[in-house]
């Protein structure tokens, strides 16, 4: 019933009742809006209709108000109001007055590596704006089409869905293990039959018992063996540090980890290649300015890596 009351009102109705309650005078209100005299009679003679009131009524030169139309002045001027605030263009997005909330799904790698270069220059720049970093879940991609999350952070694997993606960097592989560990090397690689001679930890977010390094074997005709499988990059490092479980992962998170807990940090024995990781978001807030202006800023943290 609302639709189909709405779908009979002609919103320049409106615009010509606000106009003869300011003028009280046809003749004026046609000047005033561009139209015809006899078109704004024929306007007037379709509010009546719409409120079912004469709305004005003539008295001498001028005409004057029904209740009904007095009634209607104040609600008219709030409603056209409201629509004009609907029509003005998107005010300018300014990051030092912004206090929007930006809602990002990651890994802990990606966290790790992400948010010490971002964070100081979003902060500086956006003193008053929030991010919360939520886990990388199998419903993240989904949830950027829903409103739920505005950017994940992702590798070069194959996204579902028709998303947007921008790569930031290029990512190589690194080899942790402790201080003092029977493979260690005088060296900074180590030797396949050295790394394959020990237990290993494996990180994955997808679940399996096997990642980019196992495939790399597989060519080989060789296999590592699994101790140990995690979804956390952090927990694993750690665990790499008390342990003579070896752990391989990317190269920078590995590099801050090993700085953090005293890790030794080598090349792996085979050469595993490299992978790009991207910021993924959805058609709905590609045309955003705020969106748009966090997206750059993180794509600028690893500018002086390309």
């Amino acid at each position: 019933m609302i639709e189909q009351k709405l779908r009979k009102v002609d919103l320049n109705l409106l615009v010509v009742l606000r106009s003869l309650l300011a003028t009280s005078s046809v003749g004026q209100t046609a000047k005033l809006l561009g139209m015809s005299q006899p078109a704004t009679s024929r306007a007037l003679a379709s509010l009546r209709e719409l409120f079912d009131d004469r709305l004005f009524v003539k008295s001498g030169s001028k005409m004057k108000p029904t209740p009904r139309a007095i009634e209607l002045g104040e609600p008219l001027e709030s409603l056209l109001s409201s629509v004009l605030r609907v029509l003005d263009p998107p005010a300018v997005f300014d990051p030092s007055t912004s206090q929007r909330r930006f809602r990002i799904a990651s890994t802990d790698y990606g966290a790790t590596v992400v948010l010490p270069q971002l964070a100081p220059r979003l902060f500086a720049a956006a003193p008053n704006m929030e991010v919360d970093f939520r886990p990388l879940a199998p419903n993240s991609f989904d949830e950027l089409g829903s409103n739920d999350l505005d950017l994940v952070l992702y590798s070069d694997n194959p996204v579902p869905g028709a998303l947007r993606a921008r790569e930031i960097y290029r990512e190589r592989f690194a080899c942790l293990m402790r201080r003092g560990h029977p493979a260690e090397p005088r060296g900074r690689r180590l030797s396949l039959e050295a790394y394959l001679a020990h237990p290993h930890i494996l990180v994955t977010v997808s679940g399996g018992r096997t990642g980019p390094v196992d495939r790399v074997l597989e060519t080989l005709g060789r296999q590592r063996r699994i101790a140990l499988v995690l979804p956390y990059f952090a927990t694993a490092a750690l665990t790499a540090s008390t342990s003579d479980l070896i752990l391989t992962m990317p190269a920078r998170a590995a590099q801050s980890y090993a700085d953090a807990v005293g890790l030794t940090l080598l090349a792996p024995p085979v050469e595993l290649g490299d992978f790009g990781y991207r910021i993924v978001w959805h058609e709905r807030v590609h045309d955003d300015p705020g969106h748009a202006w966090l997206r750059r800023l993180i794509a600028d943290s690893f500018r002086e890596d390309a």
